[in-house]
This record gives C-alpha cells, structure tokens and sequence, in this order.
C-alpha cells in the first residue's frame, strides 16, 4: 500500500469512528445538548482536528443519514431479491407488495436509525442552508420510487389493479402511509419499541395487506 493509500484508509476509519461516537451521542442525549465540542471531548481528540473532518454539526448529521439511507435500502432490495427468487413465479402485485413487507422487516430490525433520521430531520428543518434536504425520512421512500412505480404499471397491464387506478396517486398514498407509519416507530423510545416489537410487526403487515385491498377492491 502506498502512502497516499494509508493516509486516505487511515482518514477512512477516523470519519467512521467519529460518526460512530455521534451517532451514539445522539440516541442517548439527543439534538439539544450535541456540540462540536462535546463530540470531540467524547472522541479524546481536539475540535481543531474534529473540523478537519467535518465542517460543524449538520455536516457530521448529513454524514450520518447518508450512510443510513443507502445501506437500508440495499438491504431491502437484497433480501427482497432473495425472496422472489425463491418463488417459481411471482406477479408484479405481489413483487410490489413483497418490497413494502421487505423494507418494513428493515426498518424493525435498525430502529435506531430511523430513530437518528428523525433527530436530524428536526434539528435540520429550520436552518435555511439544508432546509430543501432536511427531510431524510421522506429519502427512504423517494428511493424506492422507480422500482415502486414500474412495479404498479406492470401489475396494471397484467389486470391485477382496479381498472380506475390512478398510479400516481396510489403510489403518493402508499408513500403517505408509509411515512406516517416510519416516523410512529421512529419516536417510540427503546423501552416502548422493546415492548411493542411484535405488535408492530403485526401491525405493519396490516398496512402492507391494506396496500392490497386499496390497490384491487
């Protein structure tokens, strides 16, 4: 490994240390008391180096949510994948709602950072600068939303969909829905999570058969 390499992986592991320790911070004290400062107390390093990493404190958050959002949604797809593929044949309807019960089984098993988008989704709604990106929830069904919509357009040439279907407002109720349900979970402390884990996966099978019954009756 040459030393420009070293530098870049040793530079690597220190950002994931400190969005670690952040991300940690976070969960525990919530937006109110994290600093810059404290951060970089909790880390044993200097502010002066901790903003060689990060410019202030939406730029660690940011950093935070743009590590959640892809990794979630990956994991969606990866064992959404899996499970079509262990069908012989699996219809567009059924894909589609497959990928709603895949991303909530996601969501269950890493609240804590469904938690995190929701700390910084509040403390990043009223600064003007990020304002337009602020709303990272929303991110996690954005992304979705080629692969949501083509699935319904399939399903709709195969018969599976009511005739009147509107798609684009099938899909922004959904989303609404999914949403709503995210940001529920998300406020819900360790302790009532901890407590409630099975109801709400009950629950969110509930929605996705909903999804059905909206999408067909």
């Amino acid at each position: 490994m040459d030393q420009a390499a070293y530098f870049n992986q040793m530079r690597e592991k220190r950002k994931h240390e400190i969005l670690t320790a952040a991300r940690k911070m976070l969960l525990k004290d919530g937006t109110a008391s994290f600093t810059m400062q404290k951060l970089a107390k909790k880390l044993d390093i200097s502010t002066v180096t901790l903003y060689k990493y990060f410019k202030n404190m939406e730029d660690v958050m940011t950093a935070i949510a743009d590590e959640i959002i892809p990794r979630t949604v990956a994991l969606t797809l990866d064992e959404n994948e899996k499970i079509i593929q262990s069908y012989s044949h699996i219809s567009p309807l059924e894909q589609f709602l497959q990928l709603f019960h895949s991303f909530f089984n996601e969501i269950l098993k890493h609240k804590d950072d469904l938690t995190l988008l929701l700390l910084i989704d509040t403390y990043t709604q009223d600064i003007p600068a990020i304002q337009k990106q602020s709303n990272k929830i929303a991110l996690y069904t954005d992304t979705l939303n080629t692969r949501t919509e083509q699935l319904l357009l399939d399903a709709l040439k195969n018969g599976e969909l009511k005739n009147e279907i509107d798609i684009p407002h099938s899909l922004n109720f959904i989303h609404t829905i999914t949403l709503s349900t995210l940001q529920h979970i998300g406020l819900l402390s360790a302790k009532e999570f901890k407590k409630q884990k099975q109801e709400l996966q009950i629950h969110v099978d509930e929605i996705v058969a909903m999804f059905r019954v909206y999408l067909t009756a």
